[in-house]
């Protein structure tokens, strides 16, 4: 599965994406995601970036 970046980043997150900053370690808020994903179609966990929370 090919995947374009570019629309990734500059995408709002949806029903089968989510970002999640993450340092150093996977955070803890990743489960939740993990396991939502896994119960319903799946869908991307991009890890190392956040989203940006200011809409225009």
């Amino acid at each position: 599965m090919k995947f374009d970046i570019a629309s990734i980043l500059n995408a709002k997150e949806h029903i089968n994406m989510e970002v999640k900053a993450a340092g150093r370690r996977i955070p803890n808020s990743i489960w939740e995601t993990y396991s939502s994903f896994a119960n319903t179609f799946g869908g991307i966990i991009i890890l190392g970036i956040e989203e940006d929370k200011i809409t225009k």
